[in-house]
């Protein structure tokens, strides 16, 4: 997994770097294809980052998942404030040090290699739509038109976030939407993914434009983010970093996530 890792960091999916960002495309399309998923490349993106739609299909299963995740990266501003080459991973005091380590590329390939590991085991996948943009750092509109029409034809109730959260040691399942009544799948959720020793966390989305992943999920459908991420990450600023045991640990909790969803009678 590391040495895929390093690979998609070291390839520069910036908006308007049209080579980097088809590279990138390329590496996520050939990884998920080993799976078993069918590809489609959507949407004329004027940045050169158009969306990756992913679909895994197990016609003996009911279940469904919808996932969000985007290739591009933020770009780097203050490359003199970086001690680190940005674009080359660097581990460093237990940390991966590098431009979209944690937002997002570190999770999309640890969720990539959880499902490969999976795969190879013989266990069960469920039905997947795995929605993968590319203009997440520069509010493309791209997404808006490619987006909405595949979570109606899917049709999922859980609807998954790209990063997640901890407090510290303590990890977060947040979820949407706004609600007085806790969603009753929370706990089981809990158990299944963290012996129950997660805080739940019922949130707005803080991001700086709407969004177009949460803004399409159908009445009755939930929005839940669970990850690797902690308060050092450094999203968008420099020194960008993640917690190399909490991203290894992830691997691990995502394959329990699938294995819940098989079960679950959401």
């Amino acid at each position: 997994m590391i040495n895929t890792l390093k690979k998609f960091i070291s390839i520069k999916t910036i908006a308007n770097n049209k080579e980097a960002n088809l590279e990138g495309i390329q590496l996520v399309k050939d990884l998920l294809e080993k799976i078993g998923f069918t590809i489609s490349i959507e949407g004329d993106s004027p940045y050169n980052q158009p969306v990756i739609i992913a679909k895994y299909t197990n016609v003996d299963s009911s279940k469904k998942v919808t996932l969000y995740n985007h290739y591009d990266v933020e770009k780097i501003n203050k490359k003199e404030k970086w001690k680190t080459d940005p674009f080359v991973l660097t581990e460093t005091d237990g940390r991966y040090y590098a431009r979209g380590i944690a937002d997002n590329k570190g999770i999309l390939i640890c969720r990539i290699f959880a499902l490969l590991e999976m795969k190879e085991k013989g266990l069960e996948i469920p039905n997947i739509l795995w929605i993968i943009q590319g203009e997440e750092e520069v509010a493309g509109k791209t997404p808006f038109d490619v987006i909405p029409k595949h979570i109606a034809e899917f049709g999922a109730k859980i609807y998954v976030e790209e990063t997640g959260v901890n407090k510290g040691e303590i990890p977060v399942i947040f979820y949407l939407p706004i609600t007085k009544k806790q969603p009753s799948f929370l706990t089981e959720l809990n158990n299944a993914l963290y012996n129950g020793d997660a805080i739940f966390d019922n949130r707005s989305l803080s991001k700086f434009t709407k969004c177009p992943f949460v803004s399409n999920i159908p009445e009755g459908g939930f929005y839940i983010g669970f990850g690797p991420n902690d308060g050092r990450c450094n999203i968008h600023r420099e020194n960008e970093s993640l917690d190399m045991i909490k991203l290894e640990k992830h691997k691990q909790v995502f394959t329990r996530f699938i294995q819940w969803i098989n079960k679950t009678e959401i």
